[in-house]
């Protein structure tokens, strides 16, 4: 039977240039699709092949961005194939948003940033890769129980009445896995799951975890001024209450959520890329990011626009040449962030 697919095509490849500097990928199509049965589709079987081909390329590209193994690729993947690295959930989109500003905020300027000992801008150097799913977030580290203690909340009662936060107020150890932590967020039913890379959770970080062994130094202060582990509580408490404004909805959180998604992007530098927030020039954009090492500024604002691992719908305006300290901007919506990293040419 002729099938009206040419002899010779025994591969179809496709590389990725242009849009994304030095990344490239090269797929081979199956033999299933030079079956005849794909030619009674009302499609070509030259077109079946180079749409799964640019699907296969697309898929190696956004492991590659994102350091992710065949296995956690398959989480961002919807039934179809498709890559899906946002969730339509709102109250996961507020967590997320809530954790980039953790987790971007120059270290030890966010108000949750109280932990004894490390700081989220240290906590980085634990991570290996970010899974987005829809209902809730991965976070890949090599030690899932001792970055817990850091994230769970405590606070602190001054002798004038006033708090302090340490962790994210609001979350709660949810699930012990053997080798994840799954902790919920109760005022916006938000999830994070940390995951360890070995095969089993470190048993002395999980039992300074759950004796919430903040720190040594703890020892010596006043019981009323120590940091009480709020953690424990089932409900929401009052204190943790007041801090209700840092994930409340607005115009950027969509926005904050999925490049929260993408953080590896930023995160994937060899450590010292000086990844963090800044105040904005214009009145429209929340946040300024600014980073030392990597992705260019434009390279950056091509990968979260034009790549495989784009946000939909999300526009990139790049600075003026002319304009040394001008930033590019990235929009989304009603949401915006202006990005300013290294000189085109060093991405």
């Amino acid at each position: 039977m002729e099938t009206g697919w040419p002899r010779s095509a025994r591969t179809d490849t496709l590389r990725l240039k242009g849009e994304i500097p030095g990344l490239h990928a090269t797929v081979e199509v199956p033999a299933v699709l030079r079956n005849p049965i794909w030619l009674l589709s009302g499609q070509t079987a030259q077109g079946t092949a180079m749409t799964f081909s640019r699907d296969k390329a697309r898929r190696a590209a956004c492991r590659e961005l994102l350091s992710l193994s065949h296995d956690e690729l398959r989480s961002v993947l919807a039934p179809s194939g498709r890559i899906v690295l946002d969730t339509p959930d709102p109250g996961q989109q507020a967590l997320q948003a809530l954790l980039f500003d953790c987790f971007f905020s120059p270290d030890r300027e966010h108000p949750f940033d109280r932990s004894p000992g490390r700081s989220f801008t240290d906590l980085l150097t634990y991570f290996s890769s970010v899974i987005p799913c829809p209902d809730r977030l991965i976070i890949v580290t090599n030690t899932a129980a001792r970055i817990a203690r850091y994230l769970v909340p405590g606070i602190r009662t001054w002798t004038d009445g006033s708090l302090s936060h340490s962790g994210v107020p609001g979350l709660r150890l949810q699930t012990v896995g053997q080798r994840s932590l799954l902790l919920r967020h109760l005022p916006t039913g938000g999830r994070l799951e940390l995951r360890d890379k070995d095969p089993e959770l470190d048993l002395t970080d999980l039992d300074r975890l759950m004796d919430d062994e903040r720190s040594a130094i703890e020892q010596h202060r006043s019981p009323a001024t120590r940091w009480r582990p709020v953690w424990r509580e089932d409900r929401f408490t009052p204190g943790e209450a007041t801090a209700a404004h840092h994930w409340a909805p607005t115009s950027n959180t969509a926005l904050h959520s999925a490049l929260m998604a993408r953080a590896y992007l930023w995160w994937s530098a060899e450590w010292g890329h000086g990844t963090r927030t800044m105040s904005a020039h214009r009145a429209a954009a929340r946040y300024g990011i600014c980073w030392k090492l990597g992705h260019s500024t434009d390279a950056m604002g091509r990968l979260l626009t034009q790549s495989p691992v784009a946000i939909p719908g999300a526009a990139y305006t790049p600075p003026p040449a002319d304009v040394w300290s001008e930033r590019g901007l990235l929009s989304l919506g009603r949401g915006a962030v202006e990005l300013d990293g290294p000189p085109a040419g060093t991405g």
